[in-house]
């Protein structure tokens, strides 16, 4: 279990800081520290052999719960509830340890408390199947599950056959072990998929980056060559950027680029990839969508924007923004044809008039 506890604090989630990681870490220590207590002390007093063991079960029981809690970013009442019912079982604890020792009662009230935690856990963990790390965390929610299950076995057991089995004791080790390597397995791939996250997210508006831009395209253009589908674009930039960050500070600038960003995410539909290609410039890539769908949201980001004013500490601001709308029907559209289209399509649109509600739409198809 120590060296678990090590394992865990050396592993790349360890060494970022995570919170989560030192707790589960500071479990496998807990729960070494109580068998060190059973097994290096047999004849020990009541007293150090069985309350002060069963105490570092329940601390265990209860980082374990919390590092879960802390991973999955929610659960703390559950870790809090869990934690008073840890310290109301070592009472009990202490109380069937000796005055006067009651075994069955004592091994009981030890299960009830880890069915509990782990029964949360594995809760927590199936709530939490939306984010990364799905297989990882699946694995992590059974662990916990059988965990449960068999101390529910062992607490119908304890009736029947009063003194605890090797075999319980070895089963529970075994899976705590498994947990072990599954929090590892489970954070480590949560950090990857965040690293990759950050590695495709402009930092400052959190739309796509241009090399997020690249690898997804492929998943929209591959449907559309099979189907013969319309993909529509806009290109967006902001009117007179230089003179917002000249007038009210860069800040002010930065704020102008977050606003619009949101107000694209609001406008368009969940299967339209945004990017901010850099500066003050936007690409939206709108599958299966005509022109004249393409030109419908392009006035909704127009209209949006007239109505949006962004305030910072050097005054309050309006902004407008120029659109390009391109559809394109084309079998071997790759992204830099998009980009140039697209370009083309701003170009006209600024000539038409900055600001305008209606962009200069152009329909291209592929010979």
């Amino acid at each position: 279990m120590f060296l678990f506890g090590l394992t865990m604090l050396a592993s790349p989630a360890g060494k970022s800081g995570h919170s989560g990681n030192y707790c589960f870490a500071a479990s496998n220590f807990c729960g070494g520290a109580g068998l060190l207590l059973h097994g290096a002390l047999p004849d020990a007093s009541p007293l150090l052999n069985v309350v002060l063991a069963n105490f570092f079960l329940f601390l265990e029981l209860s980082q374990m719960n919390k590092a879960i809690a802390e991973f999955v970013n929610q659960g703390r009442r559950v870790w809090l509830f869990l934690l008073g019912l840890s310290a109301l079982m070592s009472i009990a604890t202490v109380r069937y340890t000796l005055w006067p020792e009651n075994h069955t009662l004592r091994v009981a009230f030890i299960s009830v408390v880890a069915i509990a935690a782990a029964a949360s856990s594995a809760t927590l963990l199936f709530l939490s199947l939306r984010s990364g790390a799905k297989i990882s965390t699946i694995v992590m929610g059974v662990l916990f599950s059988m965990y449960a299950t068999t101390n529910t076995v062992r607490l119908f057991d304890v009736w029947r056959f009063p003194q605890q089995s090797l075999y319980h004791i070895w089963l529970d080790r075994t899976i705590i072990a498994g947990l072990s390597f599954g929090f590892l397995w489970m954070t480590n791939a949560r950090l990857r998929a965040s690293l990759e996250e950050l590695a495709c997210t402009d930092a400052l508006t959190g739309t796509l980056n241009r090399r997020a831009i690249e690898r997804q395209t492929q998943r929209v253009f591959d449907p559309s060559r099979r189907h013969n589908g319309t993909i529509a674009v806009l290109m967006l930039d902001i009117d007179q950027f230089k003179k917002i960050n000249d007038s009210y500070g860069h800040h002010a600038g930065d704020l102008a680029l977050c606003a619009v960003a949101n107000c694209l995410r609001s406008t368009m539909r969940a299967g339209d990839l945004i990017a901010r290609l850099g500066g003050d410039e936007f690409l939206v890539i709108m599958p299966n969508t005509g022109a004249s769908a393409a030109q419908l949201a392009a006035s909704r980001v127009h209209t949006h924007l007239a109505r949006l004013r962004v305030s910072c500490d050097t005054g309050e601001f309006g902004m407008k923004a120029s659109i390009g709308v391109t559809s394109i029907d084309s079998s071997n559209l790759t992204l830099e044809d998009l980009l140039k289209l697209g370009d083309r399509a701003l170009y006209a649109a600024k000539a038409n008039g900055r600001g305008e509600a209606s962009a200069i739409p152009l329909l291209v198809h592929s010979v």
